[in-house]
């Protein structure tokens, strides 16, 4: 709408501003009306040119460009009058031989031939731009053949074809040539040339499918199958909706039945049969729906086909085909017994080998190994040069590998790589030979293998994963260096994530630490998948802690722990991860790390360990009920760990609170009996001073004296221990124990004289 309206503002001022506009400034205004699709306004401003500016440079472009406005709105008459005045009043322009070309169009579509050649030849004894010679060369060759003039039509489009073969014209020169020489059946290398330089030409999607087509067309009519179907195929694929398309899926049914393009060629085998004018050919109509079927895995339909042609067609060629294909039908869909029992004993020329292929194939999905393995062999030996030869060593060496009969596997394997060296299963068989050397444990075997793959033309991926492998070999050889070199070679496209880390590895493993790293971070950096990228995570972990850059290591492990068995796999460097958090201050992920080492750890110490650090977390974020939860979940498993210890403690101290000694006495108790290891002492002194907390709160005086005492006796903790005695005397003296309260007062004041529990006995002594 906005357009519109500029457009339509600048016309209502169009006719006042035109005599204050120069030449210069009225042709660029009537260019810019042209450009945007108003004709019949540019028509009336490229008119207040020439009024206006009779005599301007610009006049022959402004008749020329009023002519073109015409045609353009369907108005061939008012185009050619002004092509007319052009080529009358401006004969030297550049425009009027575009004009002269524009009249011969005209006359052309108008069914006047005669009178567009005369146009044309006259345009041509000049010297007009080359894109209009190339034009009227062309339309000339046109209008003589229009006017049935043949002759006259080739040459002129040999000439075309000569001067301009690189115009927009030459596809269409081309074809039109291609269809004048079909008619006297011009030998195959001409017809070629002519169709590839249409196709070379075609400068339009329209050009380009005519050229497919008619090419297409006359190699199938040549019965060139194969590139029929490739040109008409072409044509489906780039050009779906152009005219030509529904002509090309005719032509193109019996070149996709020699092809096996089963979806494009089932509905034109369909017609086939339909519209036959005979048996033999309603028979390969059949025939050819039969195997269509077959390839889009419609085996049910398929075999009602073939049986349709073994039984309505019995006299035609395709009988036994038919019968043949039967065979292969049963074994596709898996009926391999009923395979077994319509198997032709004697099969046609050719399909020999298909047919003991089968019958193999079928003898060992039905668990008939040495039946299997005895027709494998037979095909190997009997028919060495045909397709199955390869394939059935191949089977043959997986067979071995399943029975656990590695050597004879490598065997089978290597012999098809080395019989069948060109065959495209070489070197999967070099790799299946090497990978089952590998597990017989013949590294150097395998390294041969490998050696002998990478020495065949591989493709990029292909020989990264073969170097990759390769080193890995070396690495079982312990030819560290080797290996190292060749995951260099290995690093390139999908294998670059694998092969780094394995750098990454080998270095760490030598204690090159900064190499490791540039490594390891290559690996994450190569887009690797999952695993690797987990491991070489886990590895850059290991790395960075002994590059002293925790907090970076502790970075690293963070993304693992959606994956469970990674942290069950390294459950000591999810806990290192945990304490560090821990000790960062950062709970909340303190808290996400603990808790999935304690879903995910296998071991029942290590889901202890994060069942406690769990509600440590929550401990230090306030949420108590939360972390009395978690604490309750750490002494539920059944393990004796430090952190164990220290659930116990806390939920403990929590029963105490709550005025439940009894239970709080219990929890000490097994606190003291989890605290098992030499540097659990601390926690021992902790639970010990917690039974007598417990024993005083149920009114036990001499039970509590007695638990405090025993701290004190017992680990010379700075912390527990001078508490413990301040605490016993205390008791003793409420019990009027006067001896043992000085006692303990005593000890005190010897053991722990800097104490404040030792200076409020001095404050009291007498």
């Amino acid at each position: 709408m906005k357009r519109a309206a500029l457009v339509s503002l600048l016309l209502l001022g169009s006719a006042a501003a035109a005599a204050a506009l120069t030449a210069d400034e009225q042709m660029r205004f009537a260019d810019g009306i042209y450009l945007r699709g108003f004709y019949e306004t540019a028509v009336t401003e490229y008119l207040a040119l020439l009024r206006d500016h009779p005599d301007s440079e610009h006049a022959p472009a402004a008749l020329y460009r009023t002519g073109e406005c015409y045609r353009q709105m369907g108005n061939p008459t008012g185009a050619e009058r002004f092509y007319k005045q052009l080529a009358a009043q401006h004969p030297q322009s550049d425009q009027a031989p575009r004009a002269e070309l524009r009249r011969a169009e005209l006359a052309i579509a108008a069914d006047r031939p005669d009178e567009a050649a005369a146009l044309l030849n006259a345009l041509l004894t000049g010297t007009p731009a080359p894109d209009v010679a190339a034009a009227a060369s062309y339309y000339l060759g046109y209008s003589r053949l229009r006017a049935g003039d043949e002759t006259g039509a080739a040459a002129a489009y040999e000439r075309m074809l000569a001067e301009h073969k690189d115009s927009p014209y030459a596809a269409y020169a081309a074809l039109d040539l291609a269809a004048l020489r079909a008619k006297d059946k011009g030998n195959a290398d001409e017809m070629e040339g002519w169709f590839e330089q249409a196709l070379a030409a075609a400068a339009t999607p329209a050009a380009k499918a005519e050229a497919l087509f008619r090419w297409g067309d006359w190699a199938y009519r040549q019965e060139r199958y194969a590139q029929a179907a490739d040109l008409l195929q072409q044509l489906l694929v780039e050009f779906p909706g152009e005219r030509r398309a529904r002509d090309a899926r005719l032509a193109a049914a019996w070149s996709l039945y020699y092809l096996d393009r089963a979806p494009e060629a089932l509905a034109f085998a369909e017609k086939l049969e339909q519209d036959a004018a005979d048996a033999e050919t309603a028979a390969s109509g059949v025939y050819l729906q039969a195997n269509c079927l077959r390839k889009m895995n419609r085996d049910g339909e398929a075999l009602a086909k073939y049986e349709a042609v073994a039984r309505d067609y019995a006299g035609s060629r395709f009988a036994g085909r038919a019968a043949y294909e039967i065979m292969v039908t049963r074994f596709k869909r898996g009926d391999y017994e009923q395979a077994l029992v319509v198997a032709p004993a004697q099969p046609e020329a050719g399909q020999e080998a298909d047919v003991l292929w089968m019958r193999a194939e079928c003898e060992r999905e039905l668990g008939r190994l040495d039946a299997a393995r005895g027709r494998y062999e037979a095909l190997a030996k009997e028919h060495p040069k045909s397709p199955q030869a390869a394939p059935a060593l191949l089977r043959l060496g997986e067979m071995a590998r399943v029975a656990g009969r590695l050597d004879d596997a490598a065997a089978w394997f290597r012999r098809a790589a080395e019989d069948y060296p060109k065959n495209e299963a070489a070197g999967e068989a070099l790799k299946a030979s090497a990978l089952a050397r590998l597990r017989a444990g013949d590294a150097r075997g395998a390294l041969a293998d490998w050696d002998a793959l990478l020495a065949r033309k591989l493709d990029a991926e292909a020989a990264a994963e073969a170097r990759l492998q390769k080193a890995l070999t070396l690495i079982e050889l312990k030819k560290t260096k080797d290996a190292l070199a060749t995951l260099e070679e290995a690093a390139q496209g999908a294998q670059a994530a694998r092969a780094q880390y394995w750098r990454g590895v080998l270095l760490a493993d030598g204690e090159k630490w900064a190499d490791a790293e540039r490594a390891l971070r290559a690996s994450l950096a190569a887009a690797p998948d999952a695993q690797t990228a987990a491991l070489a995570r886990l590895r850059l972990a290991v790395v960075l802690q002994r590059l002293d850059r925790m907090d970076e290591a502790v970075d690293q492990i963070e993304p693992l722990l959606d994956q469970p068995e990674l942290v069950a796999d390294n459950p000591a460097l999810v806990e290192w991860a945990v304490r560090r958090r821990f000790d960062q201050g950062q709970y909340e992920r303190t808290a996400r790390a603990a808790e999935a080492l304690a879903q995910n750890a296998r071991e029942a110490s290590w889901r202890q360990i994060g069942w406690h650090w769990a509600g440590a977390s929550q401990t230090q974020l306030g949420n108590d009920q939360a972390a009395t939860g978690f604490y309750e979940k750490a002494v539920a498993e059944k393990a004796q760990t430090r952190e164990g210890a220290e659930s116990q403690l806390l939920l403990a101290g929590l029963d105490l609170q709550a005025g439940r000694a009894a239970s709080a006495a219990e929890r000490y108790a097994a606190a003291a009996e989890a605290a098992a290891g030499d540097d659990a002492a601390g926690l021992r002194a902790r639970a010990y001073f917690g039974l007598g907390e417990a024993a005083e709160a149920a009114g036990q005086a001499d039970k509590a004296a007695r638990h405090f005492l025993s701290v004190a006796v017992l680990y010379d903790d700075p912390e527990w221990a001078p508490h413990s005695l301040f605490r016993a005397g205390r008791l003793y003296d409420g019990l009027g124990k006067q001896k043992e309260r000085d006692s303990a007062w005593r000890e005190l004041r010897s053991r722990y004289p800097e104490s404040s529990f030792a200076q409020q006995v001095e404050a009291r002594a007498p």
